[in-house]
């Protein structure tokens, strides 16, 4: 492992997307930290683990279809943060939205299919996903501190988040939209 790898890595997890809109948001209406912080790192850790057994099995085409669920489940969050039905990140059922958002953040596969090594050993693997889990653990907290220094209230915060979540999620079709306009 390089320098190089560590800065593509932070550079990754620290960039808006998903989940670090949905901290940004919670921590804008003072829920708790920790308990999102652990969310991410469960949705992280599970996507890892998924991404990381199934790397040599993955068709070329899957990966399309997993950025469809992916940004479907985004619009649907967005919309849920910017309409009247408020999320409440303190609240079990919105931890497991971090989970879930976490888990299908395209981030998860970018960073277990493409920055990852294809060639580690599988011993190895456990390395990279412990560097995963630090790495959005730091950066997750960035987001959490600056969610934390919003003035403008819950409202704002979930606005600004749920239109984050759909333009990303709408980034993500970008190729898929350009193929089906052809």
């Amino acid at each position: 492992m390089d320098n190089l790898f560590l800065l593509e890595a932070l550079l990754l997890f620290i960039a808006p997307g998903p989940t670090n809109a949905l901290l940004m948001a919670g921590a804008a209406k003072r829920e708790k930290a920790i308990a999102l912080l652990v969310s991410q790192a469960c949705g992280y850790g599970i996507a890892a683990a998924c991404w990381f057994s199934l790397r040599p099995l993955l068709p070329s085409g899957a990966i399309q279809v997993l950025k469809l669920v992916a940004a479907l489940w985004l619009v649907i969050l967005g919309l849920r943060l910017i309409s009247s039905d408020r999320i409440d990140a303190s609240k079990d059922g919105d931890s497991l939205s971090v989970v879930v958002t976490t888990a299908l953040n395209p981030k998860a596969f970018i960073y277990c299919l493409a920055i990852v090594p294809v060639h580690v050993r599988l011993y190895e693997l456990g390395f990279f996903w412990i560097v995963l889990l630090v790495t959005t653990a730091a950066t997750g907290s960035m987001w959490l501190l600056l969610g934390r220094r919003l003035n403008g209230g819950r409202e704002m915060a979930d606005r600004v988040a749920g239109a984050a979540l759909i333009a990303f999620a709408l980034l993500l079709l970008r190729p898929l939209i350009a193929v089906a306009a052809t």
